[in-house]
């Protein structure tokens, strides 16, 4: 008991802060979370063009002095009203080159500001520098490759940033003042997301795993001490001890040490520690199954891309995405408020379900379709917030309980949602935000609840912030009495 009292005690003083500005944050965090663009947003802040009057080379033409083995994503948009190819290969890489001519993106200060004023509409005047390394809002390691990075400072009220790529041309991130300070006040002290640890993958992985291990131990210890002293009667009702912050901190405790551990807990899955996720995409070798060859520039032949500029070129876009699929090629156009997609290889080819069983069977000969349904709404493992992923999709499920979510217009697998996968998502997200369809689906409800846990972690902390000051004072004043 005594040992177990010492390590609460000693733990607790190294994280009373750690906590405390964790709980804090987490009042930020149910409404604002760290800016970021994501991919619909992404092409939402890019301007409509046309191919019509555009004369643009086919891509294997563009990146025939490139090293391209295998496309992971092949897009084309417009960068200053000039048609732009990006390619990412499989293992990450990401080319970018004008479709006229085949040359790279050259920026200049002036036509990075061009960029920001099509993405924002905003007509303000801007500073423009240079950064050569990744600051605080574009804190991945995954940005490193875009640099260096234009960052254009409007002066409009709401002091909006914008980030331009120096590799694609496109806009990495937009935030405002208002922006920028729930993030230094919600998810950069949550995440720990400062710039100089976050660019270190490995490291701030590994930081938040050993802070939240041991911090799961303090709240152990601290549940099962205050257990058993809680067999113990009291001298008086709720009275255990004579120092007012040890009897606060007692019974806040005791009444939500459950749910700061379960956070605690959950905040540790998030960094999936192990590696015991598996991923929930598609690897190469499915790829190549469900595409029916590796997707590479020789894939889209001549015929194809003469399909594809009479189709594109009737009507405006913002931005095309590729896709192969069984032998296939397919391409989606993002319009201004409607999505087309168009199959260039065979413009009579329909898809089948039959297709897409027969594919996912050839994954692995152990691995057969057992059900397939439509989803017209979310279920529990895909979903979306906002509302804004792709709706319906088809839903197969296998003998080995993998789920595989298909779009049905594009023919691609969205998500694949292994046994792992399903209870990471439990463990992390239904246990760190309360992520159950019968809370988040009914809002205040679940408002409240998470309002009333935060209020009871944080009094739970603001008690142990006073018993560390006590405890550190009088370790300090012990070892100067014996020296």
């Amino acid at each position: 008991m005594k040992k177990l009292i010492t390590i609460h005690h000693y733990l607790g003083t190294f994280f009373f802060m750690l906590f405390l500005v964790w709980f804090l944050s987490g009042f930020v965090m149910m409404y604002k979370s760290f800016p970021f663009l994501g991919k619909e947003e992404k092409i939402q802040c890019k301007k409509e063009t046309s191919l019509s009057t555009k004369q643009i080379l086919p891509p294997a033409t563009v990146f025939e002095k490139d090293t391209i083995e295998t496309i992971h994503k092949l897009r084309i948009n417009a960068i200053l009203n000039n048609i732009v190819y990006h390619v990412e290969t499989a293992s990450g890489k990401v080319i970018s080159r004008y479709a006229k001519n085949g040359e790279p993106i050259n920026l200049t200060k002036n036509k990075a500001l061009g960029i920001a004023k099509n993405a924002t509409n905003l007509k303000y005047i801007a500073e423009v520098t240079i950064i050569n390394e990744v600051d605080q809002w574009i804190p991945k390691s995954r940005f490193r490759k875009h640099l260096p990075v234009y960052k254009v400072k409007f002066t409009n009220r709401e002091n909006t940033w914008v980030h331009v790529s120096s590799l694609t041309g496109e806009v990495l991130n937009i935030t405002t003042s208002d922006d920028r300070f729930w993030a230094w006040v919600g998810a950069i002290p949550h995440w720990i997301y400062l710039k100089d640890i976050r660019i270190h993958r490995y490291f701030w992985k590994q930081l938040i795993l050993w802070l939240a291990a041991l911090g799961l131990l303090m709240t152990l210890t601290g549940i099962v001490t205050g257990l058993i002293r809680y067999k113990k009667k009291p001298k008086a009702n709720f009275k255990r001890f004579k120092n007012k912050w040890y009897n606060l901190h007692y019974y806040f405790g005791l009444g939500f040490g459950l749910f700061i551990c379960t956070w605690v807990f959950s905040g540790f899955m998030s960094m999936t520690p192990f590696n015991w996720v598996p991923s929930s995409s598609l690897n190469q070798q499915d790829k190549s199954i469900w595409q029916g060859q590796n997707f590479t520039l020789k894939s889209i032949t001549n015929k194809d891309w003469t399909n594809f500029k009479e189709i594109a070129s009737k009507s405006k876009f913002k931005e095309i995405h590729f896709s192969l699929f069984n032998d296939n090629i397919f391409f989606e156009k993002f319009n201004q408020n409607t999505i087309e997609n168009h199959c260039i290889t065979n413009s009579d080819y329909n898809t089948s379900n039959e297709q897409y069983i027969a594919k996912i069977n050839e994954f692995n000969t152990k691995e057969k379709v057992t059900e397939l349904v439509v989803l017209n709404d979310y279920d529990a493992y895909y979903y979306d917030r906002k509302n804004i992923k792709t709706l319906p999709v088809i839903k197969i499920i296998t003998n080995k309980s993998n789920y595989y979510y298909i779009n049905p217009k594009t023919n691609t697998v969205l998500l694949k949602s292994a046994p792992k996968n399903r209870t990471e998502r439990w463990l992390y997200h239904g246990l760190h935000s309360l992520d159950f369809s019968f809370l988040s689906k009914n809002r205040p409800l679940w408002d409240i609840i998470m309002i009333f846990l935060l209020t009871g972690g944080t009094i739970t902390c603001i008690t142990a912030t006073g018993l560390g000051i006590k405890f550190i004072k009088r370790k300090t004043r012990k070892h100067l009495k014996n020296k």
